[in-house]
């Protein structure tokens, strides 16, 4: 069923958007990247969710999390994308492996004291690297021993 709508929301970006096609230096127009987008999910879906080859070096899912949907994004000025995953343990865990990993990537991660964000205790780690790189992470705890985990990046292009 799922599939079904995801095909049939391509057909409609693909049949809706055909003006907003890319231009002559290569880069997609709303209706590629959009198709593109709902492609890797479809591929996501298919292949039993692995976590994306494209993903920057220094955005590291914990070891035994599982992919759930993510985007990329570029522009002349840069480039962005954001994975998000179910991660194993408490989210006390993952805002611990989170913040190591900005760490000896780099960054200098500040940690915000958890906050209710509707029904959620949610936790969000900034992370920045002196070369203009951005990591956010936000864990969500979905129980005890249960998190998900947004991870929002932006890489400046090269000047």
């Amino acid at each position: 069923m799922m599939r079904i709508a995801i095909s049939g929301a391509l057909a409609l970006i693909l049949a809706g958007c055909g003006s907003e096609t890319g231009n002559d230096s290569g880069n997609p127009g709303a209706a590629e990247a959009a198709a593109a987008g709902v492609a890797a999910v479809l591929k996501s879906e298919a292949a039993g969710r692995p976590f994306p080859d494209d993903m920057p070096a220094f955005v590291e899912p914990m070891p035994g999390g599982n992919y759930m949907t993510g985007m990329r994004g570029n522009n002349a000025l840069r480039s962005t994308g954001m994975d998000m995953y179910d991660a194993p343990g408490s989210a006390a865990d993952a805002v611990a492996f989170h913040t190591d990993a900005l760490t000896k990537a780099g960054f200098a991660p500040q940690v915000a004291a958890a906050k209710k964000v509707r029904n959620t205790m949610e936790t969000l780690i900034a992370g920045k690297h002196a070369d203009g790189r951005t990591l956010d992470i936000v864990v969500i705890e979905k129980s005890p021993t249960d998190a998900v985990v947004q991870m929002s990046y932006t890489i400046p292009a090269a000047q």
